[in-house]
């Protein structure tokens, strides 16, 4: 059928691109946004509401597949099948998707025609985000990666390799996505990430060509170790759930042995994280992943009684008094020396972690084409990057302080 339809397909990707409905992608490494998000139920089984919240689904609720920190989606098993339910919230409303989960050559069963059918066990998947490289590895599914938004970003040695053999494709942006590669690759699944309804793209030709658009939101958890527990979901893609149990425990324990260490630290240094971009500086909500990984890592956060997930959009002047008195500066952009960061902006030299030699970014990882292990690996190793964040705020807590070779994640900016 996928075949069939791919002329079709073909015809209607050039209709599209000639009416400007894509739009290229600023930044390779920002969250991506597919057709699925924000639909009805009859494109593909999704449904709408009100509500500020980032998931309405508690850790452990509703769910088959037993999560102790994710909030955002759940695994329903049925007979013979299962249905995945993702809640994603964003610009105060939630929406739900329903995905059914099918063994291939099954019959869809009565009542799920509206679920959008992914046939399990993947084999075949794209990926438009470089994030999601660390879930489907730790599984040991990478060889089932068959395309990439932007493979000269791709920081996995395997996956390096794989690329230069041709045995991955370049699929486009999320915003110009080449149809004609993504409908020859024919992948059991093609993961996006949501955003904002005003950066949508519509996929309804992929959908129509029978490929699954999976839309995930996983950097919208409140928790670090939240984030890490969507590797349960792409476990049910691949039939790994034992696995991606063993693997998350070990996680868990590993990073909440760690928190504990900062538990009852005597003082809190202030951090700014981020880098301002134009007239704007986005900082961490309060909710957010980010901001519980500083707490948990003994540092002292301006912005944790902000009540969001995702980040904060700030004028310069507003963080400016904040970043002065800030003892830490952790991930200036993509800066590699202080040369380069005063560069940018000569009042950054009054900062007191700047007059310090307190700066630290999460770029020690990258490739020749700047691919940062950091974002790659990082969602699936959080208490790696704790670690890290230890080291540098509290040297004392951990074995050899802040020595830069002691650090996976983060360099010293000097």
């Amino acid at each position: 059928m996928r075949k069939i339809t791919y002329g079709l397909m073909v015809a209607v990707h050039h209709y599209v691109s000639k009416s400007g409905r894509f739009f290229p992608l600023f930044l390779f490494f920002i969250v991506l946004s597919a057709g699925l998000y924000g639909c009805s139920s009859e494109s593909g089984g999704v449904s709408s509401g009100g509500g500020s919240q980032a998931a309405v689904i508690r850790p452990g609720d509703s769910s088959d597949v037993f999560l102790s920190h994710a909030a955002g989606f759940s695994v329903q098993n049925h007979d013979g099948f299962r249905t995945l339910t993702i809640t994603i919230g964003l610009e105060g409303r939630n929406d739900t998707l329903r995905y059914l989960l099918l063994p291939a050559d099954t019959p869809v069963p009565e009542g799920f025609h509206n679920y959008l059918t992914i046939r399990t066990p993947v084999e075949r998947v794209a990926l438009f985000s470089t994030t999601h490289i660390g879930y489907v590895d730790l599984l040991g599914c990478a060889d089932r990666i068959v395309a990439v938004a932007r493979p000269e970003y791709v920081n996995n040695p395997f996956l390096q390799t794989r690329i230069r053999n041709g045995d991955i494709a370049e699929i486009g942006m999320p915003f110009s996505p080449n149809m004609e590669v993504i409908l020859e690759l024919d992948p059991d699944v093609l993961v996006a990430t949501a955003l904002p309804a005003s950066r949508k793209t519509d996929y309804q030709a992929l959908k129509s060509a029978g490929i699954p658009v999976l839309v995930v939101a996983e950097w919208l958890e409140s928790s670090p170790l939240g984030r890490t527990e969507w590797l349960k979901l792409y476990a049910a893609l691949f039939d790994r759930e034992e696995l991606a149990a063993e693997k998350f425990a070990g996680i868990e324990t590993s990073y909440n042995t760690l928190a504990a260490l900062t538990d009852s630290v005597s003082h809190r240094p202030l951090v700014i994280p981020g880098m301002p971009f134009k007239d704007a500086w986005f900082v961490p909500g309060g909710n957010s992943y980010v901001a519980a990984l500083l707490r948990d890592a003994g540092a002292g956060y301006h912005w944790n009684d902000r009540a969001k997930t995702g980040s904060i959009k700030m004028d310069i002047e507003a963080v400016y008094p904040v970043a002065l008195d800030a003892e830490y500066w952790l991930n200036p952009g993509t800066v590699l020396t202080l040369d380069e960061l005063l560069a940018k902006d000569i009042r950054f030299s009054d900062f007191a972690s700047v007059r310090a030699g307190n700066v630290y970014n999460n770029n020690k990882q990258l490739n020749p084409a700047g691919g940062n292990a950091y974002w790659e690996r990082g969602a699936v190793q959080p208490h790696r990057i704790l670690e890290d964040l230890i080291r540098i705020l509290h040297p004392g807590v951990l074995p050899e302080g802040k020595n830069e070779d002691s650090l996976t994640f983060y360099r010293h900016i000097q």
